[in-house]
């Protein structure tokens, strides 16, 4: 313990603080609690006070994506997907970081991006699930782009020539290519 920790003024503001107890019920609190708790006081059991929960962000990486890139590149994820993550396999158990890592290396939390981005790591809710939506726009829109480069070619192959599809053919790939951000030209 600190001096600061011995301070009069601090013991008891912590006191104070732990003697209030949470005013937010549990869901799966007791009625008495959830009722105390729609009024506004504080609940009278400590196992029906809510607790802060550590959410993985909705559109955080899947452990199989983050294994196919190296460390580097998955400490360049945004800072909402450097969340810690419990290992309690590992001996001494510790925090890891959930998206730094790669096959047989791990990072301990919080890790550089963590470190950097402060607050960041841990986003709002409401900002992630806009992150998300984007993503789901970019995916209907390459859905869209897909349909419609699949109905240009079954016209095309109903009318056309053989030299004037391979034509077509090219500029619907190309097209395909700028709607997911990727216009470099496939090696033959």
């Amino acid at each position: 313990m600190s001096v600061s920790d011995l301070d009069p003024f601090w013991v008891k503001a912590r006191a104070e603080f732990l003697a209030q107890g949470s005013t937010a019920a549990d869901a799966s609190a007791c009625g008495t609690c959830r009722s105390l708790a729609e009024a506004g006081k504080p609940v009278e059991h400590d196992g029906c006070a809510q607790r802060a929960t550590l959410l993985h962000a909705p559109d955080h990486p899947h452990y199989e994506i983050l294994a196919g890139f190296s460390l580097e590149e998955n400490a360049k994820l945004p800072a909402r997907f450097h969340v810690p993550v419990f290992d309690d396999c590992g001996k001494p158990n510790l925090w890891l970081c959930a998206v730094c890592q790669e096959e047989g290396v791990v990072t301990g939390w919080p890790c550089a991006t963590a470190t950097k981005y402060g607050t960041q790591v841990f986003t709002p809710h409401h900002t992630a699930e806009t992150a998300q939506q984007k993503q789901q726009a970019g995916t209907v829109a390459m859905t869209d782009a897909i349909a419609k480069a699949v109905a240009a070619l079954r016209d095309m192959q109903a009318v056309e020539p053989d030299h004037v599809k391979a034509a077509a053919l090219y500029e619907i790939e190309m097209g395909l290519r700028h709607a997911a951000g990727t216009q470099n030209e496939v090696a033959s």
